[in-house]
């Protein structure tokens, strides 16, 4: 590790031991101990109920962005939940994350204006580079450190650092981990993304969720066959499903579709 590497690691240890909010810590990520590495901004995500993920901190993503992915399910296609489930490392361009990851599509089509602590003119012009480093404690995930890097080349040794940075995060997050769960948790609502889908293919994900057949649907709203199936298609590829019922169920996760359950 260089030296100013172990010094920005040094001053980040000490100031976790400070229990800071996850706000804080995650600029404190960004602008300190990743600093070395070119960060630009971060999330830092604990588990908290089973099999989702939960926002805890945010520096540089604009509050819509944040507000979109505030809570996530483990079993979508995100690369923030694949890093969770594998308990790996994932490294994208950010220029190839919408085909890597079509859910993240929509929404990617205009750069934000403005983040903050990040000029927007850097994130709109810079190649620029996803990682989402597991948080792990006992070699089992409790968390995701996500950060923005400019598009350096990351060698072994710059890997080995941002789990260095990851596994510290790991000891405040057990620390902290009720108080800061809960105060999101008491934070009012936040809207899901608008996923890009049209009117005519939300409509037949709508009777899909009642388990209508692809004869039913062409025939409810009058289009062909092939249409509902082509459509049906694109909306399996867009949320990284393989069958009718899980397309479903993972709608229902990410807001498309309304909980069964809330209407009970």
């Amino acid at each position: 590790m260089s030296r100013d590497r172990g010094a920005a690691l040094s001053g980040f240890l000490q100031f976790l031991s400070g229990n800071p909010d996850g706000d804080a810590v995650t600029r404190s990520a960004v602008v300190g101990a990743l600093g070395p590495l070119g960060a630009i901004a971060g999330q830092v995500y604990g588990i908290g109920r089973p099999d989702t993920l939960e926002l805890i901190g945010n520096f540089g993503y604009p509050g819509p962005d944040a507000a979109a992915f505030r809570t996530i399910v483990t079993s979508l296609p995100l690369p923030i939940a694949d890093a969770f489930t594998t308990a790996r490392t994932i490294a994208t361009l950010t220029a190839d994350l919408p085909r890597a990851y079509p859910l993240l599509a929509s929404g990617m089509e205009e750069a934000p204006e403005e983040a903050e602590g990040a000029p927007a003119e850097e994130i709109d012009t810079r190649p620029t580079r996803l990682v989402c480093v597991p948080v792990l404690w006992s070699e089992a995930p409790v968390g995701i450190l996500s950060v923005l890097l400019d598009d350096r080349e990351l060698g072994a040794d710059d890997y080995q650092y941002l789990e260095g940075v990851a596994s510290a995060l790991a000891l405040w997050f057990l620390e902290q981990r009720r108080a800061l769960i809960d105060r999101w948790r008491r934070a009012a609502p936040l809207p899901h993304r608008e996923f890009t889908i049209t009117a005519r293919q939300h409509r037949i994900l709508e009777l899909i969720g009642q388990e209508r057949t692809n004869t039913d649907i062409a025939n409810v709203l009058g289009y062909s066959i092939p249409t509902v199936k082509k459509d049906l298609q694109e909306i399996m590829k867009l949320l990284g499903t393989q069958d009718r019922r899980t397309t479903a169920g993972r709608a229902r996760e990410i807001g498309l579709l309304p909980d069964r359950r809330a209407r009970d």
